[in-house]
């Protein structure tokens, strides 16, 4: 994060704080319309060179592990589903994408470089809350995408056999 994002980050943020949290409803959001815009954003950036090249089977692929997804948020602590769904929320929201992202456009209308490159500074980040979200993310997407067995011959992984 340079010095020109990390102002414009304060600011946003001096801003939501000013004008109150209340009308910018970031808490007590429950919808998954969110998480599934924020998903179908991600998920090319960080599945980059897994995703079929036909884009009718890359959404297909897509899809299915946004549908992965929401299965597993049910297994996840109480606290972790919530930051989850923070998460997700702040993404979604112009202000809450701009203090963590640096970009003002919606995810979906950024470039994959830039997709890219965001996982990078959230990975790298000095904030552990931008690492957190970087490795949760991974690791949630990551297990999602490769948990559908049409994906494990990629990996030469065979399921086991049981009697």
């Amino acid at each position: 994060m340079n010095r020109r994002q990390f102002i414009l980050s304060g600011l946003a943020l001096g801003t939501t704080a000013t004008l109150g949290v209340n009308g910018y409803q970031l808490l007590n959001s429950d919808d998954t319309a969110n998480s599934e815009l924020v998903l179908a954003a991600l998920l090319p950036a960080l599945l980059y060179g897994a995703l079929p090249s036909a884009p009718a089977e890359s959404d297909a692929a897509i899809s299915r592990t946004i549908a992965a997804v929401h299965d597993s948020l049910a297994f996840l602590p109480l606290r972790q589903q919530q930051e989850l769904q923070l998460l997700f929320n702040l993404l979604a929201q112009r202000l809450g994408r701009l203090a963590l992202s640096g970009h003002w456009l919606p995810l979906a209308e950024l470039s994959l470089p830039q997709r890219l490159t965001l996982f990078a500074r959230w990975r790298d980040s000095y904030l552990a809350v931008l690492q957190q979200a970087y490795h949760g993310l991974r690791e949630l997407l990551f297990a999602a995408y490769y948990s559908q067995p049409e994906h494990w011959a990629a990996l030469n992984y065979t399921a086991p056999r049981f009697r």
